[in-house]
């Protein structure tokens, strides 16, 4: 009888611990699993929005994130190698590598890791990126989870790691906008405002077209006493390398420069770009 309980006990706790087991991995089965680490591990994924210097990414049931994190800079926020995914019953969690980019002059987006730009500086900026998909009470196939993926990323890339490029690390350092001009009313420098020269408008990024980001980015630029320009801080941000697109462009433009008392001064004055997608009618 004793045999027999005991025999029952362990029985008993083997089918829990079976069941314990097989529900931790319910989520996703495991021929899902392996298709998903076979896409994703090793890729170069590219956020459709991304947060500022986030390290850890929540993603919803409904694909949406959680909280409602800042934009983050694209060059250096913007994209991810998988390196490993954990699957449990609640989750699916990512975990990545993060990654700078680059488009180079032969239209191509680069990719490198942040470590190597970094180079021992930067600390608090992470290197290392979590992207957690919550998930519910039903078992998720393969495909129905790329459905979630493709609503935070953008399609898989083969990874294209190369050199950093030394105006790509300048990004995570953070200028501090401040204006000699107030924005709105044109008020607080006495003397008179820089004249455009010439001031040629970009075309948005290629990556802004591949996510059809357009709008309106807000910037200071300072302006020197031979008329020089360059963008010194972003008010408003619109991400997918239109940051890097403004900054390049800025460094052509030519103004008459301030004057104050009859003499040419430098000033840090308020400007903005309106991106616009090709007509790809």
């Amino acid at each position: 009888m004793k045999k027999s309980y005991l025999l029952s006990l362990t029985v008993g706790a083997a089918l829990l611990l079976g069941g314990a087991a097989a529900g931790l991995q319910a989520g996703v089965s495991t021929e899902d699993q392996q298709a998903l680490r076979t896409r994703y591990v090793g890729k170069v994924l590219i956020f459709r929005k991304c947060a500022r210097m986030a390290s850890q990414y929540d993603v919803q049931e409904n694909g949406t994130l959680k909280n409602d994190p800042k934009p983050g800079f694209w060059s250096v926020d913007g994209a991810v190698q998988v390196k490993d995914i954990d699957f449990r019953k609640d989750r699916v969690t990512f975990r990545c590598a993060k990654l700078w980019s680059n488009t180079k002059n032969d239209g191509q987006l680069h990719f490198f890791p942040a470590a190597a730009a970094l180079k021992g500086k930067f600390r608090d900026y992470s290197e290392t990126v979590e992207v957690t998909f919550r998930m519910g009470q039903d078992a998720v196939a393969a495909a129905d989870f790329t459905e979630r993926v493709k609503k935070i990323f953008l399609g898989e890339q083969e990874s294209a790691l190369s050199t950093a490029p030394q105006p790509i690390a300048a990004f995570i350092q953070k200028v501090p906008a401040e204006t000699d001009v107030d924005a709105t009313t044109g008020q607080g420098f006495k003397g008179t405002l820089p004249k455009p020269v010439s001031k040629a408008t970009p075309p948005a990024s290629r990556e802004a077209e591949l996510v059809g980001q357009a709008g309106q980015e807000k910037f200071v630029v300072y302006v020197d006493e031979q008329g020089k320009a360059a963008v010194v801080g972003f008010t408003q941000l619109l991400q997918y390398g239109l940051e890097e697109t403004t900054i390049e462009a800025v460094k052509g433009w030519k103004f008459e420069p301030a004057t104050l008392d009859g003499k040419p001064v430098a000033v840090r004055i308020p400007m903005s770009i309106d991106y616009k997608l090709p007509d790809r009618k």
